[in-house]
């Protein structure tokens, strides 16, 4: 969807809740130049459930967020021609 060019306006997002998912997946929706009835037409499912996952409104993605929120994680969606490396934090440096 992204080309190169597209790259520099393309943010990562960190997931740390069903709100987070649904704002990720808004943005990078419209970073693609989609409507929401041309994602859904693409999944091959109905706008208004496009509507309720930007929503954070899915039930099952809910429970999967809040389940690697529960276990410490955070879910990041990362642009696929990014370059991804990971530093772990310093223990007692306040991240979270």
């Amino acid at each position: 969807m992204l080309d190169q060019a597209n790259m520099e306006a393309t943010v990562w997002h960190r997931i740390r809740g069903p709100a987070g998912l649904g704002a990720a997946l808004a943005a990078c929706r419209q970073a693609a130049s989609l409507t929401q009835e041309q994602l859904a037409h693409r999944l091959g499912i109905d706008r208004t459930t496009v509507i309720a996952m930007e929503a954070g409104r899915n039930p099952a993605l809910a429970r999967l967020v809040r389940a690697f929120a529960l276990l410490g994680y955070d879910l990041v969606a990362v642009p696929r021609a990014a370059a991804v490396t990971v530093d772990e934090a310093p223990r007692g440096s306040g991240e979270t």
